[in-house]
């Protein structure tokens, strides 16, 4: 696994400035977090029709949440 590192952003007119950027690994996580929650909220009756969550649609936000910090 790779660790977190530093990208240059060209601020266009400006000199630009470094930026952290995340790893490979955890981009990836963060995406397949967030994609299983997207395609349950799709997929699920409760939560494609309903303006709540099921219970299994929180779990995921937490999952995704958790990958994303």
């Amino acid at each position: 696994m790779s660790r977190p590192g530093w990208a240059f952003v060209n601020a266009g007119s400006g000199p630009g400035h470094l930026q952290r950027v995340p790893s490979n690994a955890q981009f990836t996580r963060v995406q397949r977090a967030y994609r299983a929650y997207i395609d349950h909220s799709r997929d699920c009756p409760n939560c494609a029709f309903d303006t709540t969550s099921c219970d299994v649609a929180e779990e995921l936000w937490r999952t995704y949440v958790a990958a994303n910090s």
